[in-house]
């Protein structure tokens, strides 16, 4: 995807690690985001799959995509 999302710093927070889902629009747009702490990827693709309501979204860890649903 050439549409990268913005870098954003790792943080390791005390509770988990930061995560941020993204919304996109009927192409490749950003519509929203929502930042997140989770434990592991497993937990952040859970909690995600509660908040995606059947959108396009991608789930990114700092400068890592971890999951991309269509």
């Amino acid at each position: 995807m050439q549409n990268d999302p913005p870098k954003i710093p790792h943080r390791q927070a005390p509770g988990g690690v930061q995560y941020r889902l993204y919304f996109f629009n009927g192409g490749d747009h950003i519509k929203k985001s929502h930042e997140f702490e989770a434990a592991d990827d497993a937990e952040a693709i859970r909690v995600s799959e509660g908040w995606r309501e059947g959108l396009r979204c991608e789930l990114w860890q700092g400068s890592r995509r971890v999951k991309r649903w269509e």
